[in-house]
């Protein structure tokens, strides 16, 4: 009697292995760490910030941040840099159709306030004591140097004659102007006392008393020679 051929055992489909959680590349966590800091900074107070919340932040383990900054002052620093940087490209790009030096240095003083308020997290940190160290900190330094090269040019430019200490004083003075305004409008102190006019015409005003400053006194400036 013949033995009937056994049935092979039906295929059984592999269970399909569970997706591993996306992991950053080198660079993708480098900036995926400083999207999480701009984004704490929109709201949260700076000595909040630190490597294990933007650990968390950016969902890898406490130790995968070091592989970029090895403190804190270093992404402090890091944002800092990125910051002048980016004000640095606006202020180029308001003066380049511009023709005349007081028509400049509205522009200037407009872009640096738009940038200010548009890049609120990166102006926090900017000017910290944190990262005043020039030698620890010299890519934060170049960069913000590289962000008042036109400023500067254009007001030696308005200062024909002057003396080199005198151009730079009003330069630092319209400069002072211009963080003294986005400072105060930050904090939110233009838009809590009353009487005052509103927040844009008070910055109207500021700009065009940088353009006054930066000029300085002289024929045709609307101040006594």
């Amino acid at each position: 009697m013949e033995s009937k051929p056994k049935k092979r055992p039906a295929a059984t489909k592999k269970a399909p292995k569970p997706a591993k959680p996306r992991g950053y590349h080198h660079l993708d966590l480098r900036r995926a760490l400083l999207d999480a800091a701009i984004e704490f900074l929109r709201e949260g107070d700076v000595t909040g910030l630190t490597i294990q919340v933007l650990a968390r932040a950016a969902g890898v383990s406490p130790g995968a941040p070091y592989h970029h900054f090895p403190d804190k002052q270093s992404i402090l620093a890091a944002l800092a840099t990125e910051g002048y940087a980016l004000l640095a490209e606006r202020v180029s790009r308001a003066v380049e159709d511009e023709p005349t030096v007081p028509g400049k240095l509205a522009r200037i003083a407009a872009a640096y306030l738009s940038f200010a308020r548009e890049h609120a997290s990166h102006y926090r940190i900017m000017f910290l004591p944190d990262i005043e160290d020039r030698v620890r900190f010299a890519s934060v330094h170049e960069a913000s140097d590289r962000s008042l090269k036109v400023l500067f040019e254009v007001v030696a430019a308005g200062n024909p004659g002057a003396p080199a200490d005198t151009v730079i004083a009003r330069a630092i003075a319209a400069l002072s102007l211009c963080h003294g305004f986005a400072s105060l409008r930050a904090a939110r102190v233009l838009g809590n006392i009353p009487g005052l006019p509103k927040v844009d015409v008070l910055e109207k005003v500021a700009v065009a008393e940088v353009v006054t400053v930066a000029l300085g006194p002289g024929p045709g400036r609307g101040r006594p020679t």
